[in-house]
């Protein structure tokens, strides 16, 4: 290996720690204040800043603090995409922040491989593998929060149907609700408020909730308000109505659980044969298996057999699973 690629890896490697060991654990907070601080900053840094402007601030994100690099992002989808995908797991990041640290991550995942001497397939796959882990997490971490919003949901909208019927308005119900739920239906309904409390407008704010929350009972939600405000009506009645339809969900999904448990453990034992055999043919006989390997016929039969185990997980999962 060259002096020059030593040099440039250990560069690269350098930058990943201070990246992910600094800059990341002070960018991920998870107030919702924290949410809307850039953009607060943004217009602090204005000489004058008009309704307008403001507004315009809080419908657009700021995909960096960079202001060169910021006009480059908004220009990109995917860019965009993470932003959404961000604001939906409550991380107070950038766009460009994250991909700066993913980039950091397979960046060092590589020098790593290139300092143990393996081969250059196995440095490519290992920094492509890395470099999708951030964002592989903040997926999980959207799914567990997309689905906690849901478990909340038809508590918040007793509380508001409740509040509505004691002679509050509707914001001082939101805000009742905002203050007394935890994360993440608190957290939402409070940048929800400060939105609105902003300057943006009801049916804007309404629809960054919906993209942030991207459920159909959110969107159920947002329709109710705004055909209300519209032509009037019982909201209270069809708030209540509204949360016993996601009880009723919630009772026949658990419903159908416990009739597949069988299905789905069978399931998790057929697919999981397969591995824990080849684990043990490679402990039990190291010979045998290596000269299957080093055979064109050997690999041959490990890709089909591959093949045909990930065709057996997906048929698996898609006879077990039903939608609610």
């Amino acid at each position: 290996m060259s002096l020059l690629v030593i040099a440039a890896f250990s560069f690269l490697a350098a930058v990943s720690l201070i990246v992910i060991l600094f800059l990341l654990p002070l960018a991920a907070q998870n107030t919702p204040q924290a949410r809307i601080k850039r953009r607060l900053s943004a217009i602090g840094r204005m000489d004058y800043a008009s309704r307008a402007e403001i507004q315009s601030l809080l419908k657009n994100s700021v995909y960096s603090d960079i202001p060169w690099l910021n006009s480059s992002l908004v220009n990109f989808s995917l860019a965009r995409r993470i932003d959404l995908l961000l604001e939906r797991a409550n991380i107070d990041m950038s766009p460009g922040m994250f991909m700066l640290c993913s980039g950091a991550a397979g960046g060092l995942v590589m020098f790593l491989l290139l300092l143990a001497d393996k081969p250059t397939l196995m440095v490519l796959l290992g920094g492509a593998a890395a470099l999708f882990v951030p964002y592989g997490y903040v997926k999980y971490v959207t799914w567990k929060r997309l689905r906690r919003f849901l478990e909340q949901m038809p508590d918040g909208l007793d509380m508001i149907s409740q509040s509505l019927q004691a002679g509050m308005g509707l914001t001082q119900s939101m805000v009742y609700v905002a203050k007394e739920m935890t994360d993440p239906l608190g957290t939402e309904f409070s940048v929800f408020i400060e939105e609105v409390n902003l300057g943006l407008p009801l049916g804007d704010a309404l629809r960054k909730l919906e993209q942030r929350m991207a459920l159909p009972e959110v969107r159920l939600f947002n329709t109710a308000l705004l055909v209300q405000r519209e032509v009037g009506g019982s909201l209270a009645e069809l708030l209540t109505k509204l949360s016993d339809i996601i009880r009723d969900r919630f009772r026949i999904e658990r419903l159908v659980k416990s009739l597949t448990a069988q299905n789905r453990m069978s399931a998790w034992t057929v697919c999981s044969i397969p591995p824990f055999l080849a684990v043990f043919l490679f402990f039990r006989e190291p010979v045998m298996m290596n000269e299957m390997l080093a055979h064109p016929m050997g690999k041959g039969m490990l890709a089909a057999a591959l093949g045909l185990e990930l065709l057996g997980i997906f048929a698996f999962h898609k006879l077990i699973k039903v939608h609610i």
